[in-house]
C-alpha cells in the first residue's frame, strides 16, 4: 500500500519491494545508518537532474534525497537494465506512461507495476522533495533513472552504476576533438566533435572514433574526507596533463611514447575538481591516471591505460655519425615501429623510416638517439628520437589505392600489404637509399640535407619511379596531414614547412566530410612523372 503526505515524506525499497513511510524525519527499520547518501536536483528551466550518474556497490544501503527546485513538477524512478540494452535510459517505463492514456494523470504518470520499476518517488511538486532509502541490487551494471511526466525522459535520466570497483570521480564528462597536434591545445578554444558522459566514473580513451589525431577533455568531481598532501599520477602516449582546481598537477605533455609522470598537491576536506587532458598524435595510444594520499596507496582512475613505473634511466649511449658520413640505427624506435630505420646525417639532421609500412615516419633535429636502452641489458623497449623539434608523420601506409582522390586514407595495417619492401643501399657517406615495390614498379627513396638561402638546413627527398608496365592509375602517396597551402608550399601541421618541385600536382583535401582525408596532402602517381622531389624545412 502507498500512502500519500505533504512533503517531506520516505520512502524505503528494496530490490523487490517498495514500500512508503509515514516517516517525516526518521529513516526506516535498517537504515538507521547508511552507506551512502546522495542528493539529486533538478536543473531549473533546464529538464535535467544535477547528478547524470553515480556509482554505488552492490548490497549497499543508500539514501537519495531528491529534491525539484524547478517551476514544474518531477519525479525520479529507478529502473532495473534494460535487457540488451545498457542505452536505455528508462525509456521502455517512460512509454509506459504513454500508453496509461487518461489513467496517466490518476495514476500520477507512475507505471504501476512495471516490472522494471526498483523504486520510485512520488510526483514532487515545485520548490518539494522526497528521500528514497534503498538496498542496491546485487547484480552489476547501470540502473537508469528517468523523469516520467509526459515529454521529460528524453532529456531527464540519469544511471547508477552498480559495481564492485568504484571511482571516486562523479559527474565525469568527456569531450572529444579531431585534430593534429604536437602539444596539449588549449581546448576551450576548440569545439568538440562529441561530447558525453563517463557514467562509472573512470577515466577512459576508448570512446575515440578514430585510432590517430584525436584528443579528450575530461572534467569531473571528487571528494576529499581527510586534508593532507596528495600525488596524483599520469602516464599516457601521448601527451596529457592535469589539474585540480584548475592548478596544474602533473604535466606529460608533447608527443612520446607511454611515459609517466607524478604531481603532488595539497587538498583541504571537502569537494574539488579534476580536469585531464590527452592527445593522441600517431602510434600507439594510452592513457592512465592515478592518484594515492593519506591512508591509501596508488589507486587506478582509469580503465585501460598502462601504469607503467619510473625506473632509472641506461647509462646513455649517443649514437653519433663520423664527419662526413651519416649512420644508422636500426631497432624498435618509438612513433617508427619495430622495424624503424634511423639516419642521423652529420649535418645535425634525422630521419627514420618505417620500413613496415614504407613512410617517412619521424624528422628531427640535433642529437641523433641514445642507444643506451638496446644496447645494455634486455634491449628492450621503443626509443625516441635523442633530438629536439621532432616532427611526426601519420601512421599508416605511405600509399594506398583510391577510387577517388578526396577517399578516406585506409586504416593502418601493422604492415603494409600493398608495398614490399627491398632493402637499401649506402653512397659513399653511408647515406641510405630506401628500395621498395609496388607490383611490378620499382621504387627507389632518398633523403639528404640541404642549406637553404638563409643558411638553414632543410631535407630533400627524392623518390624515383619505374613503373615497369605497372598501372598505377588509383595509387597516390600521402604526403602530409593537417596541411595548409602557403604561396608556393605548405604547412603540415602547424610545425612543418613542404614544398614539392617535382611529381604530379599535389591535391590538398579539404572538405570531404572525412576525418581520414581532410587535410591530407596527397600526390597522385597516375600521371607520367617518374620523380617526386620534395623539400622538408623547419618554420
Amino acid at each position: 500500500m502507498m500512502y500519500m503526505m505533504s512533503v517531506p515524506f520516505v520512502i524505503f525499497a528494496t530490490f523487490s519491494v517498495l514500500l512508503a513511510h509515514l516517516l517525516s524525519a526518521s529513516p526506516p527499520p535498517g537504515f538507521e545508518k547508511v552507506d551512502r547518501e546522495f542528493t539529486i536536483s533538478t536543473l531549473v528551466a533546464q529538464m535535467k537532474y544535477d547528478l547524470p550518474s553515480f556509482s554505488v556497490k552492490p548490497g549497499e544501503k543508500i539514501k537519495i534525497l531528491f529534491k525539484n527546485p524547478d517551476d514544474l513538477p518531477h519525479n525520479l524512478i529507478l529502473c532495473k537494465p534494460a535487457k540488451g540494452n545498457r542505452d536505455d535510459k528508462g525509456k521502455e517505463v517512460a512509454d509506459a506512461v504513454l500508453k496509461l492514456g487518461e489513467k496517466g494523470v490518476e495514476m500520477n504518470w507512475v507505471p504501476e507495476g512495471h516490472p522494471r520499476i526498483i523504486a520510485q518517488t512520488d510526483m514532487v511538486n515545485p520548490k518539494g522533495e522526497e528521500t528514497l532509502y534503498l538496498e542496491v541490487p546485487k547484480k552489476v551494471g547501470p540502473y537508469p533513472y528517468v523523469c516520467t511526466f509526459p515529454g521529460h525522459a528524453q532529456m531527464m535520466n540519469g544511471v547508477m552504476i552498480v559495481a564492485n570497483n568504484l571511482s571516486p570521480i562523479v559527474n565525469l564528462k568527456y569531450e572529444l576533438f579531431h585534430g593534429n597536434w604536437s602539444k596539449l591545445p588549449n581546448w576551450d578554444e576548440l569545439e568538440a566533435n562529441h561530447s558525453g558522459m563517463i557514467e562509472d566514473g573512470f577515466f577512459t580513451i576508448s570512446k575515440a572514433n578514430r585510432k590517430d589525431g584525436f584528443g579528450f577533455s575530461f572534467t569531473g568531481d571528487f571528494e576529499i574526507e581527510k586534508s593532507g598532501s596528495y600525488e596524483f599520477f599520469l602516464t599516457s602516449d601521448d601527451g596529457s596533463d592535469l589539474r585540480i582546481n584548475d592548478q596544474l598537477v602533473v604535466n606529460n605533455d608533447g608527443v612520446h611514447g607511454n611515459k609517466r609522470v607524478s604531481g603532488k598537491i595539497k587538498l583541504e576536506t571537502g569537494k574539488h575538481t579534476i580536469k585531464v587532458g590527452y592527445f593522441e598524435k600517431g602510434g600507439g595510444e594510452s592513457l592512465y591516471v592515478g592518484w594515492k594520499g593519506p591512508g591509501f596507496k596508488e589507486t587506478s582512475l582509469s580503465k585501460g591505460g598502462n601504469k607503467g613505473s619510473v625506473k632509472a634511466p641506461p647509462e646513455p649511449i649517443p649514437v653519433m655519425p663520423l664527419p662526413g658520413e651519416a649512420v644508422m640505427y636500426r631497432n624498435f624506435i618509438d612513433r617508427a615501429g619495430p622495424r624503424a630505420i634511423g639516419v642521423g646525417y652529420d649535418e645535425g639532421l634525422n630521419l627514420a623510416f618505417d620500413a613496415n609500412q614504407m613512410r617517412l615516419a619521424i624528422l628531427w633535429r640535433g642529437e641523433f638517439m641514445d642507444g643506451g636502452r638496446h644496447w645494455t641489458g634486455r634491449g628492450q623497449g621503443f626509443q625516441p628520437p635523442a633530438g629536439e623539434e621532432a616532427f611526426y608523420f601519420p601512421n599508416g601506409d605511405a600509399f594506398a589505392n583510391l577510387k577517388k582522390s578526396d577517399d578516406p586514407w585506409p586504416d593502418p595495417e601493422e604492415r603494409s600489404s600493398l608495398v614490399r619492401f627491398r632493402g637499401y643501399h649506402l653512397n659513399q657517406r653511408q647515406q641510405p637509399t630506401f628500395r621498395y615495390s609496388i607490383g611490378a614498379s620499382f621504387f627507389e627513396d632518398f633523403c639528404q640535407p640541404t642549406k637553404t638561402e638563409k643558411g638553414n638546413w632543410s631535407l630533400v627527398r627524392r623518390i624515383e619511379i619505374k613503373r615497369n608496365g605497372e598501372d598505377l592509375t588509383d595509387l597516390y602517396l600521402r604526403v602530409g596531414v593537417g596541411a595548409q597551402e602557403l604561396d608556393d608550399k605548405y604547412l603540415l601541421s602547424d610545425s612543418m614547412e613542404c614544398m614539392i618541385k617535382r611529381g604530379a600536382k599535389p591535391i590538398l583535401v579539404r572538405k570531404s566530410g572525412h576525418s581520414r582525408a581532410d587535410g591530407d596532402l596527397r600526390i597522385p602517381l597516375s600521371a607520367d612523372e617518374n620523380l617526386i622531389h620534395i623539400v622538408y624545412s623547419w618554420p
